[in-house]
């Protein structure tokens, strides 16, 4: 399958859409901010071309005040905390985590509230992104309790139901191929994964209401990543089925409620 291909498969699934007379909702998140660089500058300056709103999840322990003060001129951001210093508390062979089962809640919530302490000259969201995407239950059941009203991670299924109080708003295309070596995941995939998504919403076999999530890394972006980026951009919203929605939009409106 071609590059045209790939990109037709997209537009036929928006085409439904716009058939139906409804409108695809899409975000972008963005993780692991910790100060200015060439990188995040290339990022910012894609998302003001498309015109697309950006959810960067900031890592508090290393965010420099440089940055603080470049987002501010930044009028489509909207900061996340991403944990505390993504720093993996397991061990092997579990997989890296944050936010886990290693250590007691209450260190966990100790390091979310100090990580929450340095992310305030940021202004952030409430909104918490674990390291790795991962958060114990208990810890994610604490959260509504320290003051936070959403939560996001990477979950390409429908998502879970929600912890009572937080609106959980989840990534749902990665366009890195960690298990590969970090690089672009390619364009195949990170389309394939974007129609999967649409398509079940649309068919009911995922939440309908729930955007579809763009995850990147712009820290590990290289140059055909960052060209996917820009066509995606541009297609994606171009078609007038689809509707970008910032965090501020998203972490907004209550999650659906649990069935019974």
């Amino acid at each position: 399958m071609t590059n045209d291909d790939i990109r037709a498969a997209l537009a036929r699934e928006l085409d439904l859409w716009a058939e139906a007379g409804r409108t695809a909702t899409l975000w972008w998140r963005d993780d692991d901010a910790v100060a200015p660089s060439p990188a995040l500058d290339r990022l910012r300056d894609a998302a003001t071309a498309a015109g697309v709103p950006v959810a960067l999840a900031v890592i508090p322990a290393g965010a420099t005040p440089d940055l603080a003060e470049e987002l501010r001129r930044w009028p489509g951001v909207s900061v996340l905390q991403h944990g505390l210093s993504h720093a993996n508390h397991e061990v092997p062979p579990a997989r890296k985590t944050e936010l886990g089962s290693a250590r007691s809640v209450e260190a966990v919530l100790a390091d979310l509230a100090e990580g929450w302490r340095l992310l305030r000259p940021f202004d952030p969201l409430p909104v918490l992104v674990p390291p790795w995407n991962r958060i114990a239950a208990d810890v994610a059941a604490r959260l509504p309790a320290l003051g936070y009203a959403g939560l996001s991670t990477f979950n390409a299924r429908p998502r879970p139901c929600p912890v009572p109080g937080l609106v959980q708003v989840n990534t749902h295309v990665d366009v890195i191929d960690w298990r590969g070596g970090g690089g672009f995941a390619g364009t195949g995939a990170a389309i394939g994964a974007m129609v999967r998504h649409l398509a079940a919403r649309r068919t009911g076999a995922a939440d309908p209401d729930e955007a579809t999530g763009l995850l990147t890394h712009h820290l590990v972006h290289d140059e055909p990543c960052r060209r996917f980026l820009d066509r995606f951009l541009a297609a994606a919203s171009e078609h007038p089925a689809v509707r970008w929605v910032d965090a501020p939009a998203l972490f907004g409106s209550p999650s659906p409620r649990c069935p019974p």
